[in-house]
Parts: structure tokens; C-alpha cells; sequence
């Protein structure tokens, strides 16, 4: 899934100029993924998975994304595209929560730390198709012909996990209590999940646009932000198990978090690119996982199933692109998309402060 977004993030500012849109309407786009999505998820959790099943939840998710990047390519007019965003809102809504509610039942049962890795392969989707992305604007002239064919892939992909996808008895599926609001400390973490995810699309949705047309780098290498931070990504997540064991969550969630954000405020200050690049690839290695000591936090002190614990957590972190996309479109129109950058580099120094408040105060509680 993450390889076809990773290739659509890339040719957003192709799609920008093909519709002659501005940055604020590309953000109300996006708004309207936040808000599909963020009804699904809770759709999802509460009524979906506890019938079908994580693994049915996912492969139908991966059938409605299959086509949408498509339609994004595609749309004659602004009203279609903002349209295209409803499914693949929906789409990521099924399978995202889903996904990682099975990665959480299999860590409870286990006892082993592998939602890092499975985020880590996320990143690697996305890497991959960043790369890939440069490849297909120099040698394929039509994305229409591009998003086809990975239409397709995503498709098998869909039938491969229904077809081979953990059994349902498997799962630890229990009945979904009533509807009520999470207690405290959930809302706390979800709302460090809607700051990485209303902060983190800084980089996956308008960094080639600011490369392009801030700091003028040819659009075949407008990926270059997305590759080295999920290559940066992609290392820390695979080292996390050890990383953890070596010193603690609180140093690699927040410490890290802190220390990556101060580095890539400075780098940003130099406007040179191969300075930036490097002030990422630190920025996705000590970011990366954070959401997954969120998310393995709150699970350890819930006393409410898994799956809809996680629901709650996606969903209030995916309320980050209700008002992150609006918000970055609307700065980057008015004070440019290089004052978001920044922006991006302070906001998580703080989510690193806020998640080391956070497990001190559930130590002592």
C-alpha cells in the first residue's frame, strides 16, 4: 500500500500544476481524507473487525485504496479530486486500525516488540515507491498508466491476505463495550498520535512541493526529503528491539524525538540541500518510533479490548488530518511552506517533552 502512496506523494506537484490548484486547496483535500478516515477507523474498531475479523477488515481496506491514487491522477476538475479522497480515506480507515490491532494482539500474546518492525515496513513501502517515482516521471510520461498497474498489484495484494491472512479464531476478538469517550490517559497518547500525524505529513505530502518551489531542485529528485527520511526510518525501526534493550523507551521515544528535532531546525536554518538531507535522514531515525511507544504504552494500560484501544488511538491520530492539511495549506499560502518546515522541527522537540511527562506520570500513578 505505502509503494503506491510513496509514488503518488512524488507526483503531487504534477498533479498541483495539472489543476492549477493552490497549496490551500490541495490541503482541503487531504481534510477530506482526515475526516473519511477518521469515521472509518472508528467503524472499523467498533463494528467491522469484531464481525469479519482484522483479516477480512484489511483485505477489503486494500481493495477500496486499490484504484484511488488513480482517480487522483486522473480527475478532469478539483471537484473529483476532492471526491477521490472519500474512499481512500475510508480505505486506510479499514485497513490501518486493523493491521495494527493484529501486530498488538501479537505482541500481548508474545511478549515481543514488533510493531517497529512492521512500521518499518510501511516506511520501506514508501521508500521504495519514492525511489521508484523518479524512475517512472523521467521514462514513463503517463502516471495514469503507473497507478493502473499498481491498481492491480494492490489488488492481489487484497487477495492474497484474505486468502492467506490469520485465521479468525485466532484472534482475540472480544465484544465491543458501549460507546464512551477514552479514559485520560488514552486521549493523552491519542493526542501525540494527531500531532505525529498532523506534523508528519509535512514531510510525506508537501516536501517535493517545497523542494520544488522553494529551494528549486528539478522535480525528478522532489522525493529526495521522503527517500532519506524513511531510509532513516526504516534503520531505527529495525534496530528498535535493541535500541529498547539497550537503553529505554523513554530514551528512544522522547530523548531522541527532542534531540532529532533541535538537529533538523538548524539544518533547515542553512537552506542547503545536502545539509537538509542529512538533518532528515537524523529526523526519521530518531522520530520513527515514537508512535509505537505511544501505541505499546497505552495498550499496556488499557482494560478495554485491543482492537477498539487501537481505534481510539488511530482515530484520534488521524484527526491530525482534519485540521494539519487545512492548516499547512493555509500557512504555506501566507508565510511559505519553508516556515512549516520549521514548524515541523519544534512541534516534535515538543511531542518528545510531552511523551516523557506522560510515561513519568503513568510510573507514578
Amino acid at each position: 500500500m505505502l509503494f503506491q502512496i510513496g509514488v503518488y506523494f512524488v507526483y503531487i506537484p504534477w498533479n498541483v500544476e495539472r489543476l492549477q490548484i493552490s497549496e490551500s486547496e490541495l490541503g482541503l483535500g487531504l481534510l477530506v481524507f482526515g475526516i473519511s478516515n477518521l469515521i472509518s477507523n472508528q467503524i472499523s474498531g467498533r463494528y467491522i473487525v469484531p464481525n469479519i475479523g482484522t483479516k477480512n477488515s484489511m483485505a477489503l481496506g486494500l481493495l477500496i485504496i486499490a484504484f484511488c491514487p488513480l482517480i487522483l491522477v486522473s480527475a478532469p476538475n478539483y471537484l473529483t479530486f476532492l471526491l477521490a479522497y472519500i474512499p481512500l480515506g475510508i480505505g486506510v480507515g479499514l485497513f490501518h486500525p486493523s493491521a495494527q490491532s493484529q501486530i498488538s494482539m501479537i505482541e500481548n500474546k508474545t511478549s515481543r516488540i514488533i510493531t517497529p518492525v512492521y512500521q518499518a515496513a510501511f516506511s520501506a513501502g514508501s521508500l521504495i515507491g519514492a525511489i521508484a517515482a523518479a524512475f517512472f516521471i523521467k521514462n514513463i510520461s503517463d502516471p495514469r498508466l503507473i497507478f493502473l498497474l499498481l491498481g492491480f498489484l494492490l489488488t492481489l495484494g487484497s487477495i492474497t491476505i484474505f486468502r492467506l491472512g490469520l485465521v479468525k479464531n485466532l484472534e482475540i476478538l472480544e465484544k465491543t463495550p458501549r460507546f464512551r469517550l477514552p479514559k485520560n490517559n488514552i486521549l493523552i497518547f491519542g493526542f501525540l498520535l494527531m500531532m505525529n500525524y498532523a506534523t508528519i505529513g509535512i514531510i510525506l505530502d508537501w516536501s517535493a512541493l517545497w523542494l520544488t518551489k522553494d529551494l528549486l531542485a528539478p522535480l525528478f529528485i522532489g522525493g529526495i526529503i521522503i527517500i532519506v527520511f524513511n531510509i532513516g526510518e526504516i534503520v531505527s525501526r529495525l534496530l528498535a528491539s535493541k535500541l529498547i534493550q539497550h537503553s529505554s523507551e523513554r530514551f528512544i521515544g522522547g530523548y531522541l524525538s527532542i534531540f532529532s528535532g533541535i538537529i533538523l531546525f538548524f539544518c533547515i536554518i542553512t537552506t542547503n540541500l545536502y545539509v537538509i538531507v542529512i538533518g532528515m535522514v537524523i529526523f526519521g531515525f530518531g522520530t520513527a518510533n515514537f508512535p509505537a511507544i505511544v501505541i505499546r504504552q497505552a495498550i499496556n494500560i488499557t482494560d478495554e479490548p485491543i482492537p477498539l484501544t487501537v481505534s481510539n488511538l488511530v482515530t484520534l491520530g488521524f484527526a491530525g488530518f482534519i485540521f494539519g492539511p487545512a492548516l499547512v495549506g493555509y500557512l504555506a499560502e501566507y508565510l511559505g511552506l519553508t516556515f512549516n518546515m520549521y514548524l515541523l522541527s519544534v512541534i516534535w522537540g515538543l511531542n518528545g517533552v510531552a511523551l516523557l511527562a506522560m510515561m513519568k506520570r503513568i510510573k507514578y500513578s
